[in-house]
């Protein structure tokens, strides 16, 4: 058999997982030498170009976001460091700069039922803040900034913000899909954790109550002769050749045995097929040849270093200085005169030993100041944290001109992240999101329309015309003649529901199914300039207006859909003079819209 063949056969999933946990604990290069340079190397003490670890990394990212030091609190000489933090607030300020909400998301029609895609945004949106997809929002605008990178899963019918502390991954991978593995680490399980996890198989494990189990849930290829063993199957030689992706349940407990270190048991728990992985991320900023973003903190990794270092040393100084010392030459002096010199005692000097002060004075005051605004103004230029993004007041004396061009600099700066985020969850709404709402919303349900949704008058002219209409049908088909009240029949219906301040619209079975629409966010790059595009239509209309211009309905309906609303158009009303018998022919549904309750139908709730 051919040595490539056989590599297959020696295939165990378990001493991979291992290899590929041992891989990630290890530094990858980013940046290499020179030839001549990388040749010599090996013979310094330490390495030159650019290395990277990830776990590193984050640890180093929660200690300087937290303001605490690698080494410790204790400086060499046991004085208490101090930590001068200059990237955290740099870090708050850009999720203040991106943020978003449910209600940025526009649902825009692409075919004439205008009312299916309005409805549908506005049952999504609903749907969306009670299952608190607007707090995963603030998860990821909060952490994106801060790490660099956000990653979200999907779980059953839910999605999460995945810790990125909990992951194993490629660290040189271009994204999770195409990584050679995942690995979501699940620490400190319990028994009672596991017993949720029915599909998987706990058999295996022997938990006592306070013990806990670490659980790897691993994505990646393995050979198709694996998948097949562990479900009972018989494998051939070629399913050994053959590779496919799986999501497999790993479980790692310490054993303590007598006279012997703590064993690791591993044992395989489920293991399945998939067909694409359940991790959606999105990056702050990308650097070739890793995985993980670059967030602001890393951004100022140099900046906070040297921002400690002068704080630091002038602390010192300061403390230098505060000490008031003297000098002598006269042996007979006292060592101390704290301790040792009473109020009113008399000191004997020799005539040439009098008693002067040590200047102690800091002299290098100013030095200090202008290297400190030097490392500031750099993390300012670095992370776009000008005063006009922080809310501060310019300096004295800054130019108006100036003040804007640093405001559009910024704002230009915080809208391409914003619009980065932004086609993140337009991934995530129209994948992850939508697939849910739809099932979840499947069946017929009623919606319910507030008085101070920005629809709810063109709603109840609906509602007004379908109970119009309604009224009248019914009144012909059973008398074969108009109602006596027929000419004030729609001003009695319009009082009525004048009274209401609810709509309730009866959504049928799988009527979002068909419709067909398109999200657009307000903070994505189309909708930097959707105020300019309105306002050119809007003039447009007016012109085309004026001169009687046919086309202008047609500028209309891009101006409504640009909005992301609806405006009904004119409906069909009853002629007054109908002549008494003659059945009408009457529509009694409005075309893309679903059936409104009737009169006799409650319309509020």
């Amino acid at each position: 058999m051919p040595p490539q063949e056989a590599v297959f056969y020696m295939f165990d999933l378990i001493s991979q997982l291992k290899n590929e946990i041992d891989e990630f604990s290890k530094d990858i290069t980013i940046a290499t030498l020179g030839n001549e340079e990388l040749s010599m190397a090996k013979f310094r003490k330490t390495t030159r170009g650019y290395t990277f670890n990830q776990l590193k990394t984050l640890n180093l990212i929660d200690l300087y976001y937290n303001s605490k030091f690698e080494t410790g609190e204790l400086d060499s000489e046991g004085q208490r460091k101090l930590f001068m933090n200059n990237c955290a607030f740099r870090s708050d300020v850009a999720s203040k700069m991106i943020d978003l909400d449910v209600k940025d998301f526009i649902f825009l029609p692409e075919d004439s039922n205008e009312w299916g895609a309005y409805l549908l945004s506005r049952d999504f949106k609903l749907w969306a803040k009670q299952n608190y997809f607007g707090e995963l929002i603030n998860e990821i605008v909060e952490y994106l900034p801060k790490y660099g990178t956000a990653v979200i899963k999907k779980v059953g019918s839910k999605l999460q913000r995945v810790p990125l502390k909990n992951l194993i991954c490629q660290q040189d991978a271009k994204d999770l899909k195409s990584a050679r593995y995942v690995i979501e680490v699940h620490t400190n399980k319990t028994f009672d954790d596991l017993k949720e996890m029915i599909e998987w198989d706990t058999s295996k494990l022997s938990l006592g109550y306070d013990e806990k189990v670490t659980i790897y849930e691993r994505y990646g290829r393995v050979p198709v002769a694996t998948l097949k063993e562990f479900n009972g199957e018989k494998s051939t030689e070629e399913d050994w050749k053959k590779t496919v992706d799986v999501m497999a349940i790993i479980s790692m407990q310490e054993i303590e045995r007598p006279g012997r270190k703590k064993d690791k048991d591993y044992q395989i728990l489920f293991m399945e097929k998939i067909s694409s992985r359940p991790y959606e991320e999105v990056h702050w900023k990308k650097q070739d040849g890793r995985w993980l973003g670059i967030g602001e903190v890393e951004n100022l990794f140099e900046n906070q270093i040297a921002t400690n270092t002068i704080a630091n040393i002038r602390r010192r100084a300061l403390l230098w200085s505060s000490k008031k010392i003297f000098q002598s030459p006269d042996d007979s002096i006292v060592k101390n005169l704290i301790k040792e010199v009473k109020d009113g005692d008399i000191i004997r000097i020799a005539p040439n030993g009098n008693i002067t002060q040590v200047d102690m004075t800091t002299h290098s005051v100013a030095e200090f100041n202008t290297t400190q605004e030097g490392w500031e103004q750099n993390a300012s230029q670095k992370s776009f944290t000008y005063e006009v993004a922080t809310g501060e007041s310019l300096p004295s004396g800054t130019p108006f001109r100036l003040g804007v061009l640093l405001s559009n600099a910024v704002n230009s700066h915080f809208e391409l992240k914003r619009e980065k985020l932004g086609l993140f969850f337009k991934r995530i709404v129209l994948e992850f999101l939508i697939p849910i709402f739809k099932k979840k919303m499947k069946g017929q349900h009623l919606l319910l329309i507030p008085a101070n949704d920005e629809e709810f008058d063109a709603l109840k002219e609906i509602n007004i015309d379908a109970n119009f209409r309604n009224t009248i049908f019914n009144h012909l088909k059973k008398n074969m003649f108009l109602p006596s009240n027929f000419v004030t029949l729609k001003d009695e219906i319009r009082t009525e529901l004048e009274k209401k301040n609810n709509i309730l619209v009866d959504i049928p079975d799988e009527y979002y199914d068909d419709i067909k629409y398109r999200i657009e966010l307000e903070i994505t790059g189309e909708a930097v300039n959707l105020p300019k595009k309105i306002e050119t239509l809007t003039n447009l209309y007016q012109v085309m207006i004026q001169k009687g211009d046919p086309r202008a309905d047609k500028v209309l309906d891009k101006l409504i859909a640009l909005t992301g609303e609806r405006i009904p158009k004119a409906m069909p009303t009853m002629p007054q003079g109908m002549p008494q018998g003659t059945p009408p022919a009457i529509s009694q549904s409005i075309p893309g819209m679903p059936t409104l309750p009737v009169k006799e139908q409650p319309t509020t709730l």
